[in-house]
């Protein structure tokens, strides 16, 4: 019996050891006939050949030129990349195109990929003369599945038709891509993709309805969606998930608003800047959720509410400021609670903790000195600026960070409080500094901190009588470090932190 179990379990060891090796397979539209695609030498010379014949894990590697093809992944789960995914020449000299007789999407997933599959490192054009999905890249249905690869490093542009997205129907990461120049009707750059939208330029995209994103409701983190228009609302049109972190600038539109229309979840720590609405709101229109810290300035509208307007949401720790339109030119709410802890302009109709005063930016006109470049201008605050610690603290800010990648919560007087804005402000000079907290996993230490220099952390249980023990070494974690003691809950304990 023990000789059976040992046997058995020794063949299910090399079982899987052969099913986990992945092969790689090559393509080159160089050569004049396909090979066994196991070699340079011996390369398939068209990209489906590549994904048709390449098995669960397997890669597929695409050497330069210009491959006209459909491509359809069909429910492989592989990697699909260039030679060298981060080289910017080789991404834009590794071109997947359509023909104009040939309409559709230029890649198409079948909606059972799960985020093991991954295409990057492409240019990706040319798709989308019908009035399919995802003129670029299409994810499966609007009503059945989505594909949940993960699309990273690729240009999708250039993409002249379509009816949603460049981008749809994608709903794993879609992460560091160039999204520009695109025309569908729905989407410019981007429609119902629900997963997570991290760290693309999403600009000069052209839709009816939402020229950056439509209909995008998961997350939305530290992409820069710029000069995009739609008819209807420039940037992002009807994302009900969580907005982080973005740069919303230069967009532009007919009707709705410049910037963001109907996104009804959480909109935190982004610029809103220089978005432009014939109608009314240049910033923001008519999103219900929560506003949290955001720097809102510069929009304009052609009637009222140049920085947000609508109804049934809240706003706090937000700097809403140089905004135009004439009549509310800063903000127009009805059936709202009050704005709260934010910096307006001309702001006199109360809330807790708003201010009126001038937020003092670091350079709101960029090298350039020109106020309406959006690119280079630094929103950031200045030392003596009103918005530094003048906001209310809220739990999730403890691990969160900034704008630029800061801790969400600095001291930047002398206080452990939040700025208004989407930017803390980082003290140029350097003082330690100590805050303790209770958090889950036992009490947080978190102290201003130099880059580069380590930390010693001491303890004792009383400050008369008990002698000081080592607890850890700590890396500096950049402006500001934490550790947490998950051994203190419960306990009356003294802490000392020595930079070494």
């Amino acid at each position: 019996m023990k000789s059976f179990l040992l046997l058995a379990i020794l063949w299910t060891v090399i079982c899987v050891s052969v099913s986990a090796s992945a092969a790689t397979l090559y393509v080159t539209g160089s050569v004049s006939s396909s090979g066994d695609g196991t070699t340079w030498a011996t390369a398939l010379k068209t990209i489906q050949e590549g994904i048709d014949k390449a098995l669960e894990g397997d890669t597929v590697i695409v050497a330069f030129g210009r491959y006209v093809e459909n491509i359809r992944f069909s429910g492989s789960n592989i990697l699909l990349q260039s030679t060298d995914p981060l080289n910017s020449n080789v991404v834009a000299n590794t071109i997947i195109e359509m023909e104009a007789s040939d309409p559709g999407s230029v890649v198409t997933f079948s909606g059972a990929e799960d985020e093991t599959c991954m295409l990057e490192g492409f240019t990706i054009q040319k798709g989308g003369w019908s009035n399919k999905p995802g003129a670029g890249i299409c994810g499966g249905t609007l009503e059945g599945s989505h594909a949940h690869a993960t699309i990273r490093r690729n240009v999708i542009t250039k993409n002249p038709g379509g009816y949603y997205g460049a981008i749809a129907f994608c709903d794993g990461l879609i992460e560091n891509n160039l999204i520009s120049d695109n025309w569908p009707q729905y989407g410019g750059g981007l429609a119902y993709c629900n997963g997570t939208i991290r760290n693309n330029e999403i600009r000069n995209n052209h839709a009816y309805w939402g020229g950056g994103l439509y209909e995008c409701d998961g997350i939305i983190e530290g992409n820069t969606i710029a000069n995009n228009y739609g008819d209807y609302t420039g940037g992002l049109y009807g994302c009900d998930g969580t907005i982080e972190g973005n740069r919303i600038i230069s967009n532009d539109t007919n009707q709705g608003a410049g910037g963001l229309a109907f996104c009804h979840g959480l909109i935190r720590n982004n610029l809103i800047a220089g978005n432009r609405a014939s109608g009314h709101s240049g910033g923001l229109s008519e999103c219900r959720g929560t506003i949290l810290n955001n720097t809102i300035v510069c929009n304009s509208a052609g009637s009222f509410g140049g920085g947000l307007a609508g109804d049934s949401v809240r706003i706090q720790n937000c700097v809403v400021w140089a905004n135009t339109a004439p009549s509310y030119p800063q903000v127009r709410m009805y059936l709202a609670d009050l704005p709260t802890h934010c910096c307006i302009q001309d702001w006199g109709e109360g809330g807790d903790g708003n201010i009126a005063d001038d937020p003092r930016f670091a350079d709101p006109d960029g090298l350039d000195n020109d106020p309406l470049t959006y690119q280079d201008n630094d929103y950031r605050l200045a030392t003596g600026s009103p918005c530094i610690d003048a906001g209310l603290n809220e739990d999730w800010m403890w691990d969160a960070v900034d704008m630029g990648g800061n801790p969400r919560i600095l001291p930047g007087n002398s206080t452990w409080k939040v700025d208004m804005g989407a930017y803390e402000y980082v003290s140029p000079s350097y003082e330690l500094r100590g805050y303790v907290r209770k958090s889950d996993t036992g009490i947080q230490l978190i102290w201003t901190s130099q880059g580069g220099a380590p930390y010693a952390v001491w303890s004792c249980l009383d400050l008369l009588t008990d002698a000081w023990t080592e607890e850890t070494t700590v890396e500096s974690q950049g402006v500001a470090t934490s550790w947490t003691d998950g051994q203190a809950l419960g306990t009356l304990k003294f802490y000392r932190v020595e930079m070494q």
